[in-house]
């Protein structure tokens, strides 16, 4: 027989071997504990509600709880006034939502604005009903980092904030 030829720049002694073969094993198991994670829907988006009344309107915001960079935010929000609305409805936002966020369009759109240091206000023309919805198409950036943060959006009534829904949004990677 021939001489024996290793095929590694050096020889390696079988504690390397054995730590090196563990180390592989925790990295399968940890990237099948992720895949089993992901497959039960855990890390993908979440939606939630916040509710809140005062003044004679109720305030309803469906949003996302949970979601990740580059899908879709749906934010919805519901303002219902028994016996209708008399004049424009008035939505204030913080402002941090719109910072964080790519909003591609409303439904209905605006018909004025007013922007302050931390909110934005926002007037629609009052719906036929005693209930106006407004829904906001947004996406996260596809490089948006992980984070969490705090935002809010109250109805207004004669420049009084009289109902209000603070909710949490988690952006996973």
């Amino acid at each position: 027989m021939g001489q024996h030829i290793a095929t590694l720049p050096e020889h390696r002694d079988a504690e390397h071997s054995r730590r090196a073969r563990n180390i592989r094993q925790v990295g399968i198991v940890a990237l099948t504990i992720l895949v089993l994670i992901g497959l039960t829907g855990f890390l993908g988006p979440r939606f939630s509600n916040v509710s809140a009344s005062g003044g004679g309107y109720q305030l309803d915001v469906r949003y996302a709880q949970v979601t990740r960079s580059g899908l879709a935010v749906p934010l919805r929000v519901l303002v219902r006034h028994p016996g209708g609305f008399d004049g424009p409805v008035t939505l204030a936002f913080s402002k941090g939502l719109f910072d964080r966020f790519d909003f591609q369009n409303w439904y209905p759109n605006p018909s004025a604005e007013t922007a302050a240091r931390r909110r934005l206000e926002y007037e629609f023309d009052p719906p036929e009903a005693d209930v106006f919805e407004l829904t906001l198409d947004a996406r996260v950036g596809p490089t948006q980092p992980p984070s969490a943060h705090r935002y809010w959006v109250a109805v207004v009534a004669d420049g009084v904030q009289v109902a209000r829904v603070d909710f949490r949004m988690v952006v996973l990677p």
